[in-house]
């Protein structure tokens, strides 16, 4: 494959954070409670309410996110559409079982049906946008993003795209999250709150004027050993033309759980031992695909040239002034594990 660089050249998200909006980084919401949904925009300042009215929460944010990226860019019709999402479409899922249930599996609502997989999203955004190109949906557990951006990043690197709308969307109900509570994946004291995400990104081939970053590498494993992951580490590095030196600091997924945060401890123990290390679900809470929003603030940040003190982790070294370079590395419970090296640009 070719060396050719991607750029993020707009992103946006809508989560629990005021959304549509970079006040997360000078005045972040804080919450107390273990579940948070997601702080909805005016949905009809992009969407016609007669279609809104058909439309799931994850469905409108999706929609919302990625509408405002493809008009702050001024791209109509990107040549990719790549999604990552865990559960899809949830809500109407749950909808559509809980209807069988009631109606003795006699009737059931063609909106919940059709609005219920999890490639809706990414289907959405084809018909919307009238884009008729790859279009792909990654549901993979904790790494669904990841894989998402992945599949960008290989087809940019085999030149068969330009320019590609990359998103992470999830939400979450009631029921579900009260399963998930049980097993202590979340709903811990002290932990970050359960939430939703709906992130789009634009990444471009073409060096952007207002780019905020580049994309210098991704890769991903599977329960890789330290040895293992020090060899990813050094080949991504390598591809990239960099050294672990050169890198300013490591965005982590720690969220308060010992169970979480224990793999992500060691990792930096043996592998970034003296390096800045930046946290973000304190802000975001804690779901399926919060590494969208990971990546999401890791590119404002260096768009920004500046991080809040309330994104280091305890006892963190401090970031130089002019920081060049942020590794994320996202530790999924199932051992999926990937790592995304993401460099500042000049004007």
């Amino acid at each position: 494959m070719e060396s050719r660089k991607v750029y993020i050249q707009a992103a946006e998200q809508i989560s629990i954070q005021t959304p549509l909006s970079e006040e997360w980084m000078n005045a972040p919401i804080s919450y107390e409670e273990p579940l948070v949904k997601a702080v909805n925009p005016s949905f009809r300042d992009y969407l016609a309410p007669n279609e809104a009215r058909r439309m799931g929460n994850l469905m409108k944010r999706a929609l919302v996110t990625s509408l405002k990226v493809l008009k702050d860019t001024g791209i109509e019709h990107p040549d990719a559409i790549i999604t990552g999402t865990c559960l899809g479409s949830l809500d109407y899922t749950v909808r559509i079982l809980d209807d069988l249930v009631e109606n003795g599996e006699e009737t059931v609502s063609p909106t919940y049906f059709m609005q219920s997989t999890h490639n809706t999203v990414g289907s959405a955004l084809g018909i919307y946008t009238k884009t008729h190109g790859y279009n792909t949906t990654y549901s993979h557990g904790g790494a669904s993003f990841d894989s998402a951006l992945l599949d960008a990043w290989m087809q940019f690197r085999l030149g068969k795209i330009k320019t590609a709308l990359v998103g992470g969307y999830d939400e979450m109900v009631d029921s579900h999250f009260n399963l998930v509570r049980k097993v202590g994946y979340v709903g811990l004291e002290g932990m970050a709150p359960c939430s939703e995400v709906s992130m789009s990104m634009l990444l471009n081939a073409e060096k952007p004027a207002d780019a905020l970053c580049e994309m210098a590498g991704i890769r991903l494993c599977y329960r890789p050993s330290m040895e293992k992951l020090r060899r990813v580490l050094d080949e991504l590095l390598d591809s990239a033309g960099v050294s672990l030196a050169d890198v300013s600091a490591v965005m982590t997924g720690v969220n308060g759980n010992p169970r979480n945060d224990k793999p992500y401890r060691d990792t930096i123990e043996h592998l970034f031992p003296h390096k800045p290390l930046l946290r973000y679900k304190h802000l975001f809470g804690e779901n399926y695909t919060v590494s969208a929003l990971g990546a999401y603030a890791a590119a404002h940040l260096l768009k920004k040239q500046m991080i809040p003190s309330m994104m280091y982790d305890h006892d963190s070294l401090p970031v130089d002034n002019e920081f060049s370079s942020i590794l994320l590395l996202n530790m999924v419970e199932s051992g999926d594990c990937s790592l995304v090296l993401m460099k500042g640009v000049r004007g």
